[in-house]
């Protein structure tokens, strides 16, 4: 540099710098060490409540065990919550999302015609004040690939403990069979008294016969507003992890096969997955909590479980 030759034989740096150019605060900027690396070491064992500690490899270990079951679509928050509930670990979701990731574990990175007089909602949400009270119902397709056609399931979810009450999968669902269907859940479960129930502009749902059956059983029946599916939010949560459990994990080659699958499901979903909007338990364990569930957990699964397909 012209301007360190001159500044070398004695000459005042303020008047080289100013012949040649240069900024005096260039001149002096001198660039700041960067340390080698920044902020903490990542650890590399995990500590629980006894104070033992496992190796993150472990760890890593038991969420892949967990991700790799049949219906499990846990984002990290939920595999936080499952491992300090079935190891007793001490650990945050930061960290769970950085093994997840360093190891490739992430699973996560509609008008109708108005026929009739309808009882609109009146709440963008439903406000159920107690548990199997207010329902939600609504119909998904299912695409069955060895059959190269899709299929109906027609799904009943409690609101309050996202308990799924029952489900009908069929090639085509019709008022008769939603009748079916609540037939079966009326007779099988001790509902409580003044029940809501919340479904979309459906044909099946807006039908006569099934308003009139509604009435008749003292049941108030409410109908989204067309385009909203945010008012039957429940019910369209509960599709949405459907299409992620299975939908998108499973080929389905025939009705019977689907219906065995589904079977599976319903007892992983009321019996073991947990859920945020219950603070992380299971819809079982919520009920448990509330006092609904007073029998221990074997009995249950044959006096109160979701009714089988089996039964329709």
């Amino acid at each position: 540099m012209v301007a360190e030759d001159f500044i070398s034989q004695g000459f005042p740096i303020s008047k080289v710098l100013s012949k040649v150019g240069v900024a005096s605060s260039s001149y002096y900027y001198r660039p700041k060490q960067t340390p080698k690396s920044r902020g903490r070491t990542k650890s590399t064992h995990t500590i629980d409540r006894n104070g033992k500690c496992t190796a993150n490899s472990i760890v890593v270990k038991q969420m892949e065990v967990l991700l790799s079951q049949e219906f499990v679509d846990y984002g990290y928050r939920k595999v936080t919550y499952w491992l300090r509930k079935t190891y007793g670990y001490i650990i945050n979701e930061k960290k769970v999302y950085r093994l997840l990731k360093e190891h490739k574990l992430l699973t996560y990175n509609r008008k109708g015609k108005r026929r009739g007089s309808r009882n609109w909602v009146k709440e963008l949400v439903p406000q159920p004040s107690e548990v199997l009270n207010y329902l939600e119902f609504d119909i998904k397709y299912v695409f069955i690939h060895g059959k190269r056609r899709n299929a109906l399931l027609l799904s009943v979810i409690d609101v309050k403990s996202r308990w799924v009450l029952g489900q009908l999968l069929k090639w085509s669902i019709d008022q008769y069979d939603v009748k079916r269907l609540f037939d079966k859940i009326f007779s099988h479960y001790n509902l409580p008294k003044g029940i809501y129930v919340r479904n979309d502009n459906g044909s099946q749902f807006e039908s006569k016969l099934i308003q009139d059956y509604f009435k008749d059983k003292q049941v108030v029946q409410e109908f989204t507003l067309p385009a909203t599916p945010e008012q039957n939010a429940h019910i369209e949560a509960y599709h949405s992890i459907l299409e992620r459990a299975i939908c998108r994990k499973f080929e389905l080659d025939d009705l019977k096969d689907a219906q065995e699958v589904w079977n599976r499901w319903i007892r992983f979903y009321n019996f073991d997955r947990i859920h945020s909007g219950l603070n992380y338990l299971a819809p079982q364990e919520y009920l448990k909590d509330k006092g609904v569930f007073k029998e221990p957990t074997d009995q249950l699964m044959t006096t109160l479980n979701c009714i089988p397909f089996s039964s329709l």
